[in-house]
């Protein structure tokens, strides 16, 4: 067997007195697909920075370790050698695209930049080479995205920019940090299908790092198991799946959410909804006349007390657009009647009491929580509100059975958010809407980008609430495995209308429309 193009032998990465990668061995031949999967923390970001030396010296060191590309040594190695390696001979795709493209810079600056620094092509032939690589990741209307900067764009075309860029000076190598991680299953499956028909059409090798096991199963040849900072199985894709040797691979595996929504009694409905509209005025158009776009268009539903309502659809279908609108966090048309009331005639103060009984766990649990509060005075605030009469030590108590309540130590109300994990946040942001003892919930995409574990455990979480407190949920997500385990009914959302609705294992088991079956296809659940 030729030499591979990328060789890490011993491999150890320190910061400061913390030990975050220990002794890790692996190499990748040309042509090649290679997965790194673990949970968050486990040291699979960390090893693929170090191949680039892209880490924060010299905070960041390598007590131990060797990497080795086509026979190079890049372990400290000059500035020039490294410029010579980085983005011609191997490229890199970031995990979060909008934070690792510059918001001030266009589409054509941040391709341009690698062409004219490793190839030296003026503006004017670089900007013909940027085409083809817009047309070569399938962007749509590639031309009119030239002049387009980060905020323009929706989250699969940021991530095709993203490729863009790593392949504009055709790399021998390329690495994949969780590619697809909070993207729409459809525009995962074609960014996925992308990145194998370019490594087909180039020859590259590929590192891709992920925590999502579907994903690495339908693209690798072999896979690298880390936990704690070390490798602890490799082997071929078909061997890790069908006989993992080591418990912790084991672990993983039976991660992902499992199980089926809690068996409920049909006592009618909590909230109906009919021909409820949600329209966003978009400037001026002919003669100053009001443009508006129709975010939300006449859905119609119910749902049942103690029943789980799963909304799934790409982004921009109008997911959490209907959530919001039916509690009146923004303005709706059409009918919303909750535990019979026409909420839609509500006075501010009468809406104010009736909130207390409707909740929301967002979806960035970081986002949601503030950072200068603790955690007793997040979760403590709409006790503030709803029930001024308790006393400081009785609004404690209930902030410490909230907590509790969703699997956290009543120790912890004094810390703030950013000494918790993306699992313990959500859990945060859950004993927040908790706290008032809800009727109905909304939950917009609770488990988006957590490991496959935490999710499970999430999910675990929320159908235990349910089944204790007879909670109601609007479960929004695009995660079709987990609105699976959890969801009784189902709607489809496509621009802002149903496309399909009904039983969960109906629409799962016997889609009818063709939407929907790509869906499910692309989610890998049929």
């Amino acid at each position: 067997m030729s030499e591979p193009i990328l060789q890490i032998k011993n491999l150890s990465v320190r910061f400061g007195l913390v030990e975050a990668v220990r002794g890790v061995s692996l190499d990748i031949h040309q042509g090649e697909t290679l997965a790194i999967v673990g949970e968050s923390g486990s040291g699979k970001s960390v090893t693929a920075l170090s191949v680039l030396q892209l880490l924060p010296y010299p905070m960041a060191s390598h007590p131990t370790g060797s990497v080795r590309v086509e026979g190079r040594e890049l372990m400290g190695a000059k500035p020039a050698v490294l410029r010579e390696i980085r983005g011609a001979v191997v490229s890199m795709i970031f995990q979060e695209p909008m934070t690792s493209l510059n918001p001030l810079h266009t589409v054509s600056r941040h391709i341009g930049e690698t062409l004219m620094l490793h190839k030296g092509l003026s503006r004017k032939k670089a900007r013909g080479k940027i085409l083809e690589l817009l047309e070569l990741v399938r962007l749509p209307d590639a031309a009119s995205k030239l002049g387009a900067y980060p905020h323009e764009l929706s989250g699969g075309q940021r991530q095709r920019i993203m490729i863009a860029m790593a392949l504009a000076n055709e790399p021998r190598l390329l690495i994949a940090d969780e590619p697809t991680t909070a993207l729409d299953v459809t525009i995962q499956a074609r960014i996925l299908e992308l990145l194998k028909t370019l490594q087909s059409e180039l020859g590259m090798a590929l590192m891709l790092i992920s925590h999502d096991l579907g994903i690495v199963k339908k693209m690798a040849d072999r896979v690298c198991v880390m936990t704690e900072g070390e490798i602890v199985e490799t082997g071929d894709t078909k061997k890790i799946f069908e006989t993992p040797s080591h418990v912790y691979t084991r672990h993983l595996l039976a991660a992902e959410p499992k199980g089926r929504p809690v068996p409920v009694k049909h006592n009618g409905a909590i909230l109906q909804a009919n021909h409820v509209n949600v329209a966003y005025e978009i400037g001026k158009g002919w003669l100053g006349r009001k443009r508006k776009f129709l975010a939300v268009n006449d859905l119609s539903f119910s749902i049942g007390k103690g029943q789980t309502l799963g909304v799934v659809g790409e982004s921009g279908s109008g997911k959490t657009t209907l959530g919001l609108a039916l509690l009146r966090l923004l303005k709706p048309t059409g009918d919303i009647e909750f535990n019979g009331s026409d909420i839609q005639a509500l006075n501010a103060k009468e809406l104010k009491r009736m909130r207390r009984h409707m909740q929301i766990v967002f979806q960035d649990p970081f986002g949601s929580l503030s950072p200068r509060l603790s955690l007793l005075q997040i979760v403590g605030e709409g006790l503030h509100v709803h029930e001024p009469q308790l006393t400081g030590d009785e609004r404690a108590t209930r902030v410490a059975d909230a907590l509790t309540e969703v699997g956290l130590d009543a120790a912890f109300m004094n810390r703030y958010p950013h000494e918790f994990s993306g699992g313990q946040r959500q859990r945060i942001s859950i004993a927040r809407a908790l706290a008032l003892r809800p009727r109905f919930l909304v939950l917009d995409e609770p488990t988006s980008a957590l490991d496959m574990s935490v999710q499970a455990q999430i999910v675990d979480l929320v159908r235990e609430l349910q089944e204790r407190h007879q909670l109601t949920y609007l479960f929004i997500s695009h995660d079709l495995k987990v609105v699976r385990a959890i969801a009784h009914h189902i709607i489809v959302m496509k621009d802002g209308s149903v496309v399909e609705q009904g039983l969960t294992d109906d629409v799962f088991d016997n889609p009818q429309t063709e939407y929907t079956k790509e869906l499910m296809a692309a989610a890998f659940v049929r």
